[in-house]
């Protein structure tokens, strides 16, 4: 069942979410990481879906932002790190790789058809770490890339440092 207009609980609870923690979030990172951070973007990627958008009911809640490419297109860490997973699901993500960068904060990489690191593995924005694909739960070839603070999903927007492309 659901509460207000047919809106079933779970993605009540993820509006919520989104509303209240995300909001105080984006705040923080801009306030206090921003001059810390800031993450090297793709200049030919074109983002096909936004963070918080989605209209599928098995997800209320689009985590990253998808940048659709080209099979085995390079992708490099938006933030030096150390790399804390690489491997595969066949649901979800896909081949992913999971890098750790520091003060709580973990980038993710989705959907790729090839990986190149190892967990331990320390990286820098300049290595090229897997190849975009469409591998787990995908519709064409792009990369997920996903911000998480102490675990929690943000909009990596909030990173996106000059010569990027605007919100």
């Amino acid at each position: 069942a659901g509460l207000g207009k047919g809106i079933p609980l779970g993605n009540l609870t993820s509006q919520i979410f989104a509303n209240i923690y995300m909001h105080e979030l984006d705040a923080y990172m801009k306030h206090t990481l921003k001059a810390r951070y800031y993450i090297r973007y793709a200049d030919d990627g074109v983002i096909t879906l936004e963070f918080g958008e989605s209209d599928l009911p098995y997800q209320p809640l689009h985590t990253g932002i998808d940048i659709a490419g080209r099979l085995d297109d390079p992708v490099t860490p938006a933030m030096d790190g150390t790399v804390i997973y690489a491997g595969e699901i066949f649901w979800g993500f896909g081949k992913h790789i999971i890098i750790d960068n520091g003060n709580n904060i973990q980038t993710i990489y989705a959907h790729l058809d090839k990986i190149y690191v190892y967990p331990g593995e320390k990286v820098t924005t300049t290595d090229v770490i897997g190849g975009q694909g469409e591998t787990g739960w995908a519709t064409g070839v792009h990369l997920h890339f996903q911000v998480n603070i102490y675990g929690i999903p943000v909009n990596p927007r909030i990173f996106l440092g000059n010569g990027n492309p605007p919100n």
